[in-house]
């Protein structure tokens, strides 16, 4: 038995050793504090690289009043082949507006109009009756337009917009927010003729079959070079006023190489101060309150390189070393503010990101984890850790980490279970047979024995008792 064990012990090592083994081997940071802001949603972001400046409620539903129209827009311009098609103004389009006391370009029933056209009024002058007519011409209707508005904004994967109408002007269930709005602009300024108008400080409406030429200013102030919220470097987009919605202002706007994005919706109209006699559009305001701090205080710096080292890790089974360095994937650049450097900022490895049980090998560049860069304890930027150097695996090490592993598995559980039954039984047997001699059976015999004497044996007897084992294995006397 003794023999058998232990050849089959010997057997089991063997195949351990010869078993092959196998190792398993942008966030940003928002500055609200720096510009106070009276409107309710606020949101910029620097279109270069997507960071977020400022960020107040711009997940928040909100009606859009005329920043509506930049969807319009899209969609007339993602229809339409030929934008100096000409379309005649319908009765419909103008009746859509009746009792809304709305803005208008004065477009008259029957007046020949090109698309072009059309989308300068909409996007200049915010003419509503152009949505309309823009619309019918588009869609076949009005409704089958804003439809199509739906299926354009569920296209970009926009989960918080919805339309029921072409011009902004408020009604339920008509809403975005800010960031779903930021998207929609966005795929708008690929377009250059979206571009062309709405950077328009004015727009010249050639004579047509029912009025002379007419020369509207632009709704946004910011491109109004005798207004006092003239802004160079803006290049629209679009304004928009209700009562549910406050004042609203879309722009965008470049300078030093930089170009930002800025939403605003529901700011007031009101006086400034106690001394004020006119009343403020807060949202031309504070647009270019944002722009000023932003291109003034915000610079792109380089904050880490792919040649300094985040964290030491421990690796087990390597040969040389016992650890490797992870530095970034990649040079990172970011937004911050102009009066800082590097020393300013915390880099730090993203708890739970690491693999705290590394094994050799590893080759220089695998993705080990990630790092947070903070600046005033925000997150600015999130980059990937990589090995900064080939981490060769040791044979020796390999080999004994696999003999345990094998000696630990699944299959090598059964066998110790195994050999502890079989040491459970040998025990077994044993006890079994050691208790069988201690209860041996014996039957009592009583014979008569001849008395010795000196002189020898008499003729008188001494009766004895005997115990006669009933196995066949020998007497006991007593």
């Amino acid at each position: 038995m003794k023999k058998r064990l232990t050849f089959f012990i010997t057997i089991m090592l063997i195949i351990a050793l010869l078993l092959p083994t196998v190792f398993a081997i942008p966030a940003a940071a928002t500055y609200n504090g720096e510009v106070e802001f009276s409107a309710e949603i606020v949101y910029m972001e620097n279109l270069d690289s997507n960071t977020v400046i400022f960020d107040k409620n711009s997940s928040k539903r909100t009606p859009m009043a005329s920043l509506t129209k930049i969807t319009t827009a899209c969609v007339v311009l993602d229809n339409c082949d030929d934008l100096d098609e000409e379309v005649k103004v319908s009765k419909t389009a103008i009746a859509a507006l009746n009792g809304t006391n709305s803005s208008t370009a004065g477009t008259q029933v029957g007046e020949v109009l090109t698309v072009r056209q059309l989308l300068y009024l909409m996007l200049v002058r915010s003419a509503n009756e152009a949505s309309c007519i823009l619309a019918e011409h588009v869609g076949g209707s009005i409704e089958n337009f804003v439809g199509m508005m739906n299926e354009f904004a569920e296209s970009l994967g926009l989960k918080n917009t919805h339309y029921v109408n072409t011009h902004g002007l408020d009604a339920d269930d008509h809403y975005t927010t800010a960031e779903d709005l930021a998207v929609i602009i966005k795929y708008a300024l690929q377009n250059e003729t979206f571009c062309e108008i709405v950077s328009s400080p004015s727009y010249t409406q050639p004579a047509t079959n029912k009025r002379k030429e007419t020369t509207y200013t632009n709704t946004n102030n910011l491109l109004l070079s005798n207004s006092s919220y003239y802004y160079e470097p803006c290049k629209g987009i679009k304004t928009g006023s209700t009562t549910n919605a406050g004042y609203c202002l879309a722009s965008y706007a470049t300078k030093n190489g930089y170009t930002y994005l800025c939403i605003i919706i529901n700011a007031p109209y009101d006086y400034l101060n106690e001394e004020a006699t006119i009343k403020t559009n807060f949202a031309f305001r504070e647009t270019k309150e944002a722009y000023e701090w932003v291109f003034s205080n915000i610079k792109l710096k380089t904050i880490c390189s792919t040649t300094d080292v985040i964290d030491v890790v421990n690796v087990d089974l390597a040969r040389k070393t016992d650890h490797v360095r992870l530095v970034p994937a990649n040079d990172v650049s970011t937004l911050m503010p102009a009066n800082i450097d590097s020393s300013q900022l915390e880099i730090k490895t993203v708890p739970g990101s690491l693999d705290t049980d590394l094994k050799a090998p590893i080759k220089a560049g695998t993705v080990l984890g990630q790092a947070e860069i903070k600046y005033a304890g925000e997150i600015i930027e999130t980059v990937d850790l990589v090995a900064g150097e080939d981490v060769e695996r040791s044979g020796i090490a390999a080999l004994k980490y696999g003999i345990k592993t094998f000696l630990k598995s699944k299959f090598m559980r059964f066998v110790y279970i195994g050999i502890a039954l079989l040491i459970l039984i040998g025990i077994g047997l044993r006890y079994y047979n050691k208790n069988i001699r201690k209860t041996k059976k014996y039957k009592v015999v009583t014979t008569n024995r001849p008395i010795r004497t000196t002189t020898g044996f008499n003729r008188k007897y001494k009766r004895t008792t005997g115990f006669k084992n009933l196995n066949g294995k020998g007497n006991r006397r007593r």
